[in-house]
């Protein structure tokens, strides 16, 4: 059971590192570096948008650069060692000290350039080329190259690392450079989601990874350097990490100093933002303080997304008729009102309506008893004796409705779905478990229904979830028991398309979303909201679902009054 549960939680981890799909090889023109200062999402300086403006408008002027704020959280960094690094703080801040090779928007979770100006995928979606920024420098002012970027791939892919990149990138084969700027990666097998695995590994120098190779399972007691806005001050602790101006890096950002400091609360930090300790107070959900004028809360959709998973060898939930109906009884937007007060999003698949991949075409099924009603009598299902519960052949309709204890969103998923079962006539009922157990049930597929969810992911390949191959009790992950021919082929398609062009393989993905809404192997239900609330005279935080909160950090900036 160890060997399942550390599979799992590695799984879930390395969803929830967000990636971002293939894009073509024309995403920039060929010998056209971007410019450092063109950052995804960069804002305008107000400046600009007054000049752009049709209206003559007083100047106002450009962002003020200096000062520090300090970041509220409720999760420890947990390494120095940025290949090795799994907490949430470690992953949220790491953009802040260390540059990709790519980068997600926000919002799309589509790729963009980062350290990499472009990148090229050859039409057998083998051979991936990325040539980097002429202007990215190390804290000492020496320049990252192509030697720098190689050895750290090599480092995350050194078994002794069992470093999460590394467990996503065994299609590759080799990586070599044409000179200092030309990072050119072989992989084995076309695989055009390793280009989104490839481009969110953080980059490190050489000299610091060898080190970090051959002292892969050694806790470090020294920073490892960057090429991001912030270098790390080596006075940091867990609880406290004090991230301080990288003065070679391009552009500058405003702030010179960010702290992340850690609560044991949110009633803590939130009283801590209040009385003016701190300027960003992040929450992993929704959080309540009273309005003040002070305080600006962003919110913004977050994963793991709630869905309800239905165990395809069930005796009763293998009828794609119930499964169907048990989709037709939920109120949807009622239970998004009760969960998030409208501010969270509702699924019609596995891909949110905001990612680039999403099919427009489909709508979360409606809310309809009576059609739900007639399939379940179609399957077989009446209340033959008059007692109020569905049964056939002398059986009653019974469904346990699964989750784990300590998720609030899941545990009171799991009872609105179960009253809205109810209603029809089946005997429902909620079982909460411990998180252990609920894994070994999944893994072992011993349930019916479960309260579930994988967080977003830019990068759409779910080959993991639904392939054939993946049904094996006690291992796969496809533990809903799913075999369907043409989603295996689809899925195949789409993660060795020729060039890994984005266009072509959003078509097959629309095509699986919509094979998914036909049989319903899950009943997606929504996506959930965080939190990042700030002082508002803080300027630039803007999170989305497909990225650190603190993506854009080097942007932000504190408003003179």
């Amino acid at each position: 059971m160890i060997r399942i549960h550390r599979r799992f939680v590695l799984m879930v981890t390395c969803i929830g590192l967000l990636l971002a799909a293939c894009q073509p090889a024309s995403a920039l023109p060929t010998g056209v570096d971007a410019p450092a200062a063109a950052r995804a999402g960069t804002p305008p300086s107000p400046a600009t948008a007054a000049a752009s403006a049709t209206h003559t408008a007083t100047p106002t002027p450009p962002p003020a650069r200096g000062g520090a704020i300090v970041i509220g959280g409720l999760s420890r960094a947990d390494t120095f060692n940025p290949l090795r690094a799994e907490s949430e703080a470690s992953r949220a801040l790491a953009p802040l000290l260390y540059e990709s090779l790519l980068v997600t928007d926000p919002t799309s979770g589509q790729l963009k350039p980062g350290l990499a100006t472009r990148w090229e995928v050859s039409p057998d979606s083998r051979t991936i080329t990325f040539v980097l920024r002429g202007d990215a420098r190390w804290p000492d002012g020496s320049a990252v190259t192509a030697d720098d970027v190689g050895a750290t791939l090599q480092a995350v892919l050194d078994p002794e690392m069992d470093s999460l990149h590394g467990a996503r990138l065994r299609t590759v084969e080799a990586v070599t450079d044409t000179d200092t700027r030309t990072v050119v990666v072989h992989l084995s097998t076309p695989d055009c989601p390793t280009v989104a695995h490839l481009g969110d590994v953080p980059i490190v120098p050489t000299a610091w990874a060898d080190r970090l190779r051959v002292a892969a399972t050694t806790p470090l007691t020294a920073p490892v350097p960057g090429s991001g806005p912030y270098t790390l001050d080596p006075t940091s602790s867990a609880d406290e990490w004090r991230l301080v101006h990288n003065r070679p890096a391009q552009p500058a950002p405003y702030l010179d100093r960010v702290v992340y400091r850690v609560f044991d609360s949110a009633d803590a930090m939130l009283a801590a933002l209040s009385e003016g300790k701190i300027d960003v107070a992040w929450f992993p959900a929704e959080a309540v303080m009273p309005p003040a004028s002070s305080v600006i809360p962003h919110t913004y959709p977050t994963g793991p997304y709630l869905a309800i998973l239905f165990n395809n060898d069930h005796p009763i939930l293998s009828d794609g008729r119930v499964r169907t109906a048990l989709s037709l009884a939920i109120d949807r937007p009622a239970i998004l009102k009760e969960l998030t007060d409208d501010r969270g999003v509702l699924l019609a698949g596995p891909l949110p309506p905001f990612h680039w991949a999403a099919d427009p075409a489909l709508s979360p099924p409606p809310y309809d008893p009576q059609r739900a009603r007639d399939l379940l009598a179609e399957a077989g299902w009446h209340d033959s004796d008059g007692d109020g519960w569905l049964d056939r052949d002398g059986e009653r309709l019974r469904l346990p409705v699964r989750t784990n204890g300590g998720n609030a969103w899941r545990e009171t998923t799991a009872m609105l779905v179960v009253s809205y079962y109810r209603a029809l006539g089946i005997d429902a009922r909620v079982e909460i478990v411990a998180w252990p157990t609920l894994v070994g049930d999944l893994f072992t597929h011993y349930f019916g229904a479960v309260v579930f969810g994988w967080p977003l992911d830019g990068e759409p390949d779910q080959r993991s979830l639904w392939l054939s191959t993946e049904n094996t009790v006690g291992s796969g992950l496809n533990v809903v028991s799913f075999a369907d021919t043409r989603m295996d082929r689809w899925l195949a398609e789409a993660a060795s398309f020729p060039g890994c062009g984005a266009s072509g393989r959003a078509d097959l993905y629309r095509r699986i979303q919509a094979r998914l809404a036909e049989l319903r192997p899950y009943d997606y239900l929504l996506v959930p909201t965080a939190t990042l609330m700030t002082r508002a005279n803080l300027v630039g935080p803007a999170p989305g679902p497909y990225a650190s909160p603190f993506w854009n950090a080097a942007d932000w900036y504190l408003r003179v009054e």
